[in-house]
């Protein structure tokens, strides 16, 4: 377990420390995510190799997040209990062995078992780095600091792309390999603060056969917060919205806006830097509205999620051409101010002592029941309709987002003031 800080050293953690393990975090972020996305520019060299059709590329995605989902639940209960930095850098080395493994698959079974295993080991990334940076950057800049770390999803998508354009499919995954041992060497050595409210360390093998009982009651624990309840729906179908989008874009743009790849990779280039531009956005303005109002970062949300309903229809229906490319950019400028927000707000309603378990419990149900199923629901409307039809799909469960945002706004005053009792 990592060691328990006084107050004084947790300030000067956050002051002469915390710039570098932002970074760090930040770093393994963006491969995690380069990881999860590698596959998605390489779609027709998977058709050649594979023979795949549309609902077996997205099943390919869900394969990836199926046991991503799941793995958050044990990697969120060992970081309340375990030296925070290990649980990450072995979900790293986990991810990054089995990613390089994946180059040699013969089969597509062979393929999702090592995206499997990759979508398993990543998954150790975010709750327990969320936990570790809002501990460290706890006051009125939380927001803004984790937004930082949640530029690494959107830069690891742009790597992911790219290194998949650029090297192809088998090279993509063994490049993308190698850094990810790095940063899990890196890791280990990384100083951090003791965790706020640390729980006494068991064996491992106890740990695990204690898994069960720990997510029933902690898990039975956590659902009881009523603002929590609300926003793990709300980021379930944000969740599913931008996986179907994410997942099937380049290929809409090119399929039914009749695009060639080099023109829709530059409206995706043009539009990932709304998108960079919305982490930083979102993570500033509730941090600004979370001055005036208590339940001011999850109005940032809210306001976020609906601006992206018009621009997402937009980029639907028009056609190729100036229009498309400022819809599109505005609505990952939009799409992205949720990332930060979200996380800040997860960490300012659980208790201290199940701080990472929170996180781990909301990105469970978005990846299992959003993301996990997103681009495979996609794929087969697309098989049995048209891909055009099956973008509204997404665009459906962004509406359903919104609104739940907003059903979790009037709760959030007391519950958040419940959290430490």
């Amino acid at each position: 377990m990592s060691w328990v800080t006084t107050p004084a050293e947790s300030l000067w953690m956050r002051r002469a420390r915390g710039p570098s393990i932002l970074v760090t975090l930040a770093l393994t972020n963006l491969f995690a995510y380069a990881a999860r996305n590698s596959l998605f520019a390489v779609y027709p060299d998977l058709r050649d190799r594979f023979g795949l059709h549309d609902s077996k590329l997205g099943l390919l995605t869900t394969v990836f997040l199926i046991p991503h989902a799941i793995a958050t639940l044990p990697f969120g209960w060992a970081g309340d209990r375990y030296d925070r930095r290990r649980v990450i850098a072995l979900g790293m080395l986990l991810a990054s062995l089995a990613g390089a493994a994946g180059a040699f698959a013969r089969t597509t079974t062979e393929l999702g078992i090592s995206r499997a295993i990759v979508g398993f080991g990543t998954a150790a990334v975010v709750p327990v780095a969320n936990s570790i940076l809002g501990q460290i950057y706890e006051g009125p800049r939380k927001a803004s600091r984790m937004a930082i770390f949640n530029l690494g999803l959107l830069l690891g998508g742009v790597a992911g792309f790219g290194v998949g354009l650029a090297a192809g499919f088998p090279a993509v995954v063994v490049v993308l390999a190698v850094p990810g041992v790095v940063l899990a060497i890196v890791l280990v050595m990384l100083p951090i603060p003791g965790h706020p409210s640390p729980s006494a360390p068991v064996p491992m093998l106890r740990y695990m056969v204690q898994l069960g009982r720990l997510f029933v009651v902690e898990g039975r624990q956590l659902l009881r917060i009523r603002t929590l309840r609300w926003m793990m729906l709300s980021t379930t179908a944000m969740a599913f919205a931008a996986g179907g989008f994410n997942a099937w874009l380049l290929d809409f743009l090119e399929r039914d806006k009749a695009m060639s790849k080099e023109s829709a990779t530059t409206l995706l280039s043009i539009a990932l830097l709304g998108a960079l531009a919305g982490v930083v956005t979102g993570g500033r303005l509730a941090d600004t509205l979370r001055s005036r109002l208590v339940s001011g970062r999850l109005w940032t949300i809210a306001l976020g999620m609906t601006c992206a309903i018009p621009c997402t229809a937009a980029c639907i229906e028009l056609p190729a051409g100036i229009a498309l490319h400022v819809a599109g950019t505005l609505n990952f400028f939009f799409f992205s101010w949720y990332h930060a927000p979200m996380a800040v707000s997860v960490d300012d309603l659980a208790p201290p002592r199940s701080a990472v378990a929170a996180q781990g419990l909301v990105i469970f149900t978005m990846h299992l029941l959003g993301t996990a199923s997103a681009s495979y629901v996609v794929g087969v409307v697309s098989d049995h309709s048209s891909l055009y039809t099956a973008m509204w799909v997404p665009a459906v469960a962004l509406v359903l987002a919104a609104v739940a945002m907003v059903a979790a706004i009037p709760s959030f005053a007391g519950d958040s003031a419940r959290r430490s009792l």
